[in-house]
């Protein structure tokens, strides 16, 4: 369902969006496995944006590359979210890296991790504060999983 204020375009994830993509990720694991392995379809960051807002109950943007960030909490909050599958056995590893951060601002970035049948495992949160100096050391923008973690907590599952 899509929704708006002012300036804003956002959908929330329904039942209906996770049935689709579950589709989407049979789709990807069937290519993978037709391949071999030696094929993917990319969808790690769609799936990951839209697992994470499903968990969190947070509202997907339609227009991310506008906004400049993936999504809005309850309180309206800007939250930008990377995602991470890992390729084997258990989750990413720490020295795998997000994607590259863009230079817009936003309130907080959530890291969801996926294990390799791109089901959400875990999600760390970090306070833009705390993780632009961490974005800002690395030249493409783009710190490891354990950069990201160190100035994160980890919100999902809780503790």
């Amino acid at each position: 369902m899509v929704k708006k204020d002012d300036t804003l375009k956002w959908i929330t994830i329904d039942s209906k969006i996770v049935s689709t993509i579950k589709s989407a990720i049979n789709a990807a694991l069937a290519y993978e496995n037709k391949t071999k392995g030696t094929r993917k379809l990319g969808i790690t960051g769609e799936v990951g944006e839209a697992l994470v807002c499903n968990k969190l109950g947070l509202r997907l943007m339609l227009d991310t590359r506008s906004e400049g960030f993936d999504a809005l909490d309850s309180d309206g909050k800007r939250v930008e979210i990377k995602s991470r599958r890992s390729e084997s056995i258990g989750l990413p590893r720490d020295a795998g890296r997000t994607s590259k951060f863009s230079e817009h601002p936003f309130d907080y970035a959530l890291l969801g991790l996926l294990n390799q049948n791109y089901e959400l495992c875990e999600v760390w949160r970090a306070e833009y504060n705390r993780l632009l100096p961490v974005i800002e050391k690395q030249k493409r923008k783009n710190p490891s999983l354990a950069s990201f973690k160190s100035v994160a907590k980890k919100i999902f599952p809780p503790d």
